[in-house]
């Protein structure tokens, strides 16, 4: 196997790969990361409800359980009526007084697009794009759910410098329970803590259990990337056995319920997530369900009885809204962090994402980082590179004489090939000791693909004439280099024997400069620069082997 048939296999290997990837993918997603299905559920009507979907009806818990006949429906219209804000540096929030959901989160810190003055909008409440987080208490009969409204004495209400901010709803029925619903928040986070305080002014004990919930409507349809790969968007559980596992949206109806000690549950789409976090030493039921293109993630925590006249907080939950950025979250939860998406090369593409992030606190710009990682990769494959290039070097010198034996023994194959092997004998010379190097750097380049793809610290990043890291070079600059870098690299190997070989790697810098065309502009520095540096390593190499 020579060194072209090879870089032949590597362009097929990742072309196929990026086809497939973009075949597999059976929703789209609009320029913001929404899932797009092919049917407009919601339309501009603002009386626009998500449909019926009852809770679990098995609440796990030591001793206890309720009853089925207890479990709320999860009807949310989109016009719920009066509700509060709440404004954080990180965060504004809309808290409608029908259940205490959240039905609209505005993340502070990040552009809708470029230039924008309009903030980029992860818990909507539009009427072509529902997304809720929703929680309440049950039976439904005797607590609160997500249907039932409460009051609040402010309208608004504002971080500031405070060290803490507490936002209480209250509901109370007419048989002496209270319910004091507060939303918690600190500075510098995207976590907001949900808990209960119940007075139980009755007289009988109470039953209760917390539940919370992510409901995600249907998105408006609109066109997604003409390239590349698109990231997961779907349903995601984390338990207590380190299993990390990913629900597409069609697959809602036929996922098991789990129970789980800890955990978590979220639905990802790309750069941003939403995630309820409840107790971590607990045990819980996640559950999932769709009806009519709405889709449900629902996590029920245990049971707490509560005595005639006495006062118990239950239900404390985090609920996490905000980016995937790679430092906040490991810290935040176990497994949190499995929500930016590396592929099937996480365990490659993980440590590069973290080397990335520590060389970006030494330099504070995401474009030298990625060259300088790029540069740390050539440092490291170095050693493979030289003996990859040595054997293509040394291929090259022999052309001239591996073209007089095809004249010489033209017609005669047998003879031609004998010949050739007693060549290779004598120069010492291997023409697959440079496959293997090659072959051990694809993981990497994979990897890399997907740490840059899934990065949200590159969004609307800008880096000299380039607006947008993770956007397409506007003026397709970096795509051209990159082409045309590829196009001289091959002037520096030997070339194909086979004539049409020959044709199909002389195409190959075309087809993926139109590949490239579309990719997010940070990815195509990655690869400028190694296809530069590449090149560099090689004229040193062929310098030092011709002298």
């Amino acid at each position: 196997m020579n060194t072209q048939k090879l870089f032949l296999f590597i362009a097929i290997f990742l072309t196929i790969f990026l086809l497939w990837d973009k075949w597999e993918l059976t929703q789209s997603v609009d320029e913001n990361g929404n899932v797009i299905t092919q049917t407009q559920l919601v339309s501009n009507d603002s009386s626009t409800e998500i449909t019926d979907v009852p809770l679990p009806s098995d609440v796990p818990s030591a001793d206890l359980q309720i009853s089925e006949d207890s479990t709320p429906s999860i009807i949310e219209p989109s016009n719920s009526g009066a509700y509060t804000t709440v404004v954080t540096d990180l965060l504004t929030l809309q808290i409608s007084h029908k259940g205490g959901t959240i039905i609209s989160a505005l993340l502070n810190k990040y552009p809708e697009t470029l230039n924008s003055d309009a903030r980029f909008e992860l818990l909507s409440n539009s009427p072509d794009r529902i997304y809720h987080a929703q929680s309440g208490l049950i039976p439904a009969d005797q607590m609160p759910t997500h249907q039932d409204e409460y009051t609040s004495e402010r309208d608004e209400y504002f971080l500031g410098s405070d060290s803490q901010l507490t936002v209480p709803l209250k509901w109370t029925d007419n048989n002496g329970i209270t319910v004091t619903k507060n939303f918690s928040f600190k500075p510098d986070s995207y976590v907001v803590e949900v808990d209960y305080q119940i007075e139980n002014n009755s007289s009988s004990d109470r039953v209760v259990s917390s539940y919370t919930q992510l409901a995600h409507g249907a998105a408006q349809e609109s066109g997604g990337f003409m390239m590349g790969m698109q990231n997961f968007n779907g349903g995601a559980i984390y338990n207590d056995e380190e299993i990390f596992e990913k629900i597409d949206f069609e697959d809602f109806d036929s996922s098991p319920k789990t129970t789980s000690i800890g955990g978590w549950a979220a639905m990802i789409q790309h750069y941003f997530f939403s995630a309820w976090i409840p107790n971590e030493k607990e045990k819980h039921t996640y559950s999932t369900k769709s009806s009519r293109d709405n889709f449900l993630l629902t996590t029920v925590n245990p049971s707490t009885r509560i005595a005639a006249g006495s006062s118990v907080n239950v239900g404390k939950n985090q609920l996490f809204i905000g980016p995937k950025e790679h430092v906040r979250l490991e810290n935040l939860a176990p497994g949190l962090d499995k929500t930016v998406d590396y592929g099937f090369l996480f365990i490659v593409a993980k440590p590069l994402s973290v080397f990335l992030h520590w060389i970006y606190s030494f330099v504070q710009n995401w474009a030298i980082s990625i060259i300088l990682v790029t540069l740390a990769i050539k440092l490291a494959f170095y050693k493979l590179s030289e003996k990859s290039f040595r054997s293509m070097a040394g291929m090259k010198k022999l052309a001239p004489r591996l073209q007089k034996i095809k004249e010489t023994y033209e017609g005669d194959k047998q003879k031609i090939g004998k010949k050739t092997m007693e060549l290779y004998r004598t120069e010492k010379i291997n023409p697959a000791a440079g496959c293997l190097p090659i072959l051990v750097q694809i993981p990497v380049f994979i990897s890399i693909y997907w740490v840059l793809i899934e990065m949200v610290e590159l969004r609307q990043t800008p880096f000299l004439y380039l607006p947008d890291l993770a956007a397409k070079d506007p003026y397709f600059i970096l795509p051209l280099i990159m082409g045309a870098s590829m196009w001289f690299q091959q002037r520096l190997n030997p070339p194909p024997a086979d004539p049409i070989q020959a044709r199909i790697m002389q195409m190959l810098p075309i087809v993926f400069t139109v590949f490239f065309l579309w990719f997010p502009s940070g990815l195509v520095l990655y690869w400028v620069t190694n296809n530069i540096l590449t090149i560099a390593q090689q004229m040193y190499i062929n310098k030092k082997i011709n002298g």
